[in-house]
């Protein structure tokens, strides 16, 4: 027995009796995608903008700030991460490590000369030790790239100084020839002895000038304006709402899936459905 159906005219007819059904599936699917989003951990980011240290000025950074973003998403640096804060550094063993390890990130901020690192926790909370965590790693790391150079600049500055020192013990030494030779009787010796000692004072007064160049110098490459360790610019941002899961998508996706299953059960039991939906597809324009 062949169905005789116009499938423009009795499509709506034919899904009428199941929309309630319909409408109840797709109901169902969102209160379920929405348990589950519930139910599924959160999770929180936490994010930092940080500036490279340098040395002396912001052309001699301790390191190229594109190195410095991979390294720290290589597995070798989340795994020191790991274990500073006592953590498994195998992931099966702590769902924290795996997240730690997903979600460790870092790249260059707009402007070039800051870098943003981020990390995700499953608390506010857990989100900003870690990243504090991420954070003393880095720091540590140039921290020792720092040290010499500030020990070689320590160095020079005292050297400096005490050069300078030099001279001016030096100079005072020049000076009381001079106020001996002003009381000589001998017109000719205190004239050619003020020549020398003039000569000895001027030199010593260029010298002093030089070390004084030389210690400014350094002092200014020493300012911590001028040379410091790797920095936050600004405190850790945790935001107040988890970004997984989200349930706004995990409602819509529900929607739609129990539509479709309640969809298909009806196809299955309705015979004329079927078939009317056949007709539908197949119909020539």
């Amino acid at each position: 027995m062949t169905i005789s159906i116009h499938p423009r005219t009795t499509l709506f007819s034919a899904l009428k009796p199941h929309l309630k059904g319909l409408l109840a599936g797709a109901v169902s699917g969102a209160v379920i995608a929405a348990g589950i989003a519930y139910m599924i951990p959160k999770q929180w980011p936490a994010t930092m903008l940080l500036q490279v240290g340098q040395i002396g000025s912001s052309e001699n950074l301790l390191a190229d700030p594109n190195n410095v973003a991979q390294r720290v998403k290589f597995p070798g640096f989340v795994s020191q991460v790991l274990q500073a804060q006592g953590l498994p550094v195998d992931e099966a063993l702590s769902a924290r490590s795996a997240l730690i390890k997903k979600s460790m990130a870092a790249s260059i901020a707009k402007g070039g000369n800051l870098l943003e690192m981020s990390v995700k926790g499953r608390s506010p909370a857990e989100a900003k030790q870690n990243l504090l965590a991420a954070f003393q790693v880095l720091q540590a790391e140039h921290a020792e790239l720092l040290l010499p150079s500030v020990t070689r600049l320590e160095k020079n500055l005292a050297d400096a100084r005490l050069s300078l020192q030099k001279i001016d013990s030096e100079r005072s030494a020049i000076l009381e020839p001079i106020k001996r030779v002003n009381s000589a009787a001998t017109i000719e010796r205190k004239f050619s002895e003020s020549i020398l000692l003039a000569s000895l004072l001027k030199s010593s007064d260029a010298e002093m000038r030089l070390f004084r160049d030389q210690i400014n110098t350094y002092d200014e490459q020493l300012s911590p304006y001028r040379t410091f360790n790797t920095k936050a610019v600004a405190p850790v941002y945790v935001p107040k709402n988890p970004v997984y899961p989200k349930k706004s998508i995990a409602v819509a996706a529900g929607l739609l899936l129990g539509f479709l299953l309640a969809g298909v059960t009806a196809l299955v039991r309705d015979k004329k459905l079927r078939a009317m939906l056949a007709g539908a597809l197949h119909e020539k324009p």
